[in-house]
């Protein structure tokens, strides 16, 4: 069974956490802080871009309130892998729709079928 790591953003407090499992699948040291400009560093550079969009939609009115994305990482060893991330925007009470948080996790996996068919 492939373990989970979770992440969590509060955009009111500016925290962010990142389960220890998360770091291991970033191939991240577990006492670094959780940063979004170091995972953008961990995304492999063909996957930045969309992942990118996907990450600024919290910022938009019309942010869906789930939201999945695979992607795959390069660890410092060069080793590729990829990841299944779902993501879960929790919003204002107010009906702003403004996003106070998002709150998900993340699981490493084969190559997405959508690829390893054409391979």
């Amino acid at each position: 069974m492939n373990e989970i790591g979770l992440f969590d953003v509060n955009f009111d407090t500016g925290k962010c956490y990142w389960s220890f499992e998360l770091k291991r699948m970033l191939g991240v040291r577990h006492d670094v802080p959780a940063e979004f400009h170091l995972l953008l560093q961990c995304i492999h550079p063909d996957d930045r871009r969309a992942f990118g969009r996907r990450a600024m939609q919290p910022f938009r009115t019309d942010c869906p309130r789930h939201s999945s994305i695979d992607f795959r990482v390069v660890h410092d060893d060069g080793r590729v892998h990829w990841l299944h991330m779902e993501r879960r925007a929790i919003m204002r009470e107010d009906d702003s729709k403004d996003v106070v948080r998002i709150v998900g996790f993340a699981l490493e996996i084969g190559a997405p079928a959508r690829l390893s068919c054409a391979a």
